[in-house]
């Protein structure tokens, strides 16, 4: 396993979406690799859970402060939601693109040149980006590409990856090692790898409280995490995991088996009991 310093870069669709992976990309920084997180859009539309409320009232009682709201200041909101989040996790490079919404690719085909610049500044050697694939998060077909922002920022993406790798903008060519989709929109016998986020579980729970926009509480947050990250983490005989999926299949120079993995392979079942329950685990 190599142990070169790394540097990842996360595309996401929305200031949200970086979470996902929040407790493996801390990870890494405390590792010491370099970690860009990138959203395209500010996410003013997105979970904007205030406004929605509001519009469901009847006009002679909606709050014209909220109806009318500037999106600027949404957007402004919404990117130092996004800051604070990241700042958990050590990550200080974090770009907002600003993109409208609804987003698509031919309605903003400078997107590509965008992320293709940022590639090629970052050099990255890992990019997580949102999946292609045009499935909500259940892994039933959604309502389809020209509806998703996710999936137009994942096609914009690889777009921008063949545009970086071409050296057509006159900056070196470069081609990243890895590219990774985070689980949440997959089912759980197509993840590839799952890592142990077990001692990041107050952090992803403070990562979620900074989306107050999205009408989060400290509640929603930690019930929030109790199911997605626990879920993971039982699946994979931990207590709290975040998992991925590959892009292709990794070219390798012999069968690659984790220290973790072997180590776990024969444990009694009392350590294992304990592992996936944990400290943690009796405090509920």
């Amino acid at each position: 396993m190599s142990q070169q310093k790394h540097r990842i870069l996360s595309i996401n669709a929305h200031p949200h979406d970086f979470t996902h992976s929040a407790g493996t990309l801390g990870i890494h920084v405390e590792k010491g690799d370099h970690v860009t997180v990138v959203s395209v859009t500010s996410g003013a539309f997105t979970h904007n859970e205030e406004l929605r409320d509001e519009l469901l009232k009847n006009k002679d009682k909606q709050d014209t402060s909220i109806v009318n709201v500037n999106i600027d200041k949404i957007s402004k909101s919404k990117t130092q939601e996004l800051e604070k989040a990241c700042n958990i996790f050590g990550i200080t490079d974090v770009r907002m693109l600003g993109y409208p919404q609804p987003f698509r690719v031919q309605d903003f085909p400078q997107s590509i040149d965008s992320i293709s610049e940022i590639i090629t500044e970052i050099k990255p050697t890992i990019l997580i980006m949102q999946s292609p694939f045009d499935r909500d998060i259940r892994g039933y077909t959604s309502i389809g590409l020209l509806a998703n922002d996710h999936a137009q920022t994942a096609l914009a993406t690889i777009e921008a990856q063949t545009l970086a790798s071409s050296g057509r903008t006159g900056n070196p060519p470069h081609s990243i090692a890895t590219t990774l989709y985070p689980g949440v929109y997959f089912q759980r016998n197509e993840y590839d790898f799952i890592v142990d986020v077990s001692n990041w579980f107050e952090k992803r729970i403070q990562a979620e409280d900074q989306y107050i926009s999205q009408g989060h509480t400290p509640e929603w947050s930690k019930r929030r995490m109790l199911v997605g990250l626990g879920e993971v983490g039982w699946y994979s005989g931990n207590l709290y995991g975040e998992a991925f999926v590959r892009s292709k299949a990794e070219t390798v120079s012999s069968i690659p088996v984790s220290d973790l993995t072997m180590e776990r392979a024969n444990e009694p079942f009392e350590k294992q009991r304990d592992r996936i329950v944990g400290s943690k685990g009796r405090d509920f």
